[in-house]
């Protein structure tokens, strides 16, 4: 019998967030310690605490007479979270093309050029789609808007539904930005922003 990794508790959360995300566990399959622990090769005791911490953040439910079961994002689920991402991410994108230093600037541009001939892996892409919002909403000066981001699940929600335009449609909205960034264009660079999130809200509900 293989033995169990030791790992941490932050580790097999991580773990069992991106199974989540990568729809390894789907929203509402049931899961127990014992089918988890032995699937994930981490003791039952570590993974009984990450699931908790799942719990807290609401990513796993005690669902009665079931057990625990993954959330299942609804409809108004991901609507409610594309109108959470505008609000956040306009205020952030405002706030950083305003005072990031260049090298923070530089950083966007830089993720963007290995696609400049166009995305060619959809599950690459959506890495380097978080990193690019991350960088905005990390350095935008406003710790508070970043912390609600992450505890709101926000992007674990779009992980889960995935990518749903053209890869080439969302790289341009993405360098279109990255010039009204480096111009120090706060207001162009909040319209793209919006008008960027609207249509990957838009994608979703046609």
């Amino acid at each position: 019998m293989k033995a169990l990794t030791k790992v941490s508790v932050k580790e097999t959360y991580q773990n069992i967030r991106n199974m989540i995300a990568s729809k390894e566990l789907i929203g509402g399959e049931r899961v127990t310690y014992d089918v988890l622990s032995h699937k994930i090769q981490v003791d039952l005791k570590t993974v009984k605490k990450a699931l908790k911490k799942l719990q807290a953040d609401c990513l796993i439910i005690a669902v009665p007479d079931e057990g625990l079961v993954v959330r299942n994002f609804s409809y108004t689920d991901i609507l409610e979270t594309f109108d959470c991402r505008t609000a956040l991410e306009t205020m952030a994108v405002k706030q950083f093309t305003l005072k990031a230093p260049q090298a923070k600037i530089d950083d966007l541009r830089n993720l963007l050029v290995p696609f400049e001939k166009g995305p060619i892996s959809a599950r690459v892409f959506q890495k380097i789609d978080f990193h690019f919002h991350d960088i905005i909403l990390a350095n935008c000066g406003n710790t508070c808007a970043y912390e609600l981001f992450d505890r709101g699940n926000l992007w674990l929600c779009m992980e889960v539904i995935g990518l749903k335009r053209p890869l080439k449609e969302i790289l341009q909205e993405h360098l279109d930005m990255v010039s009204a960034i480096h111009n120090r264009d706060a207001s162009r660079a909040v319209l793209l922003m919006r008008n960027h999130l609207e249509n990957s809200k838009q994608a979703f509900l046609t």
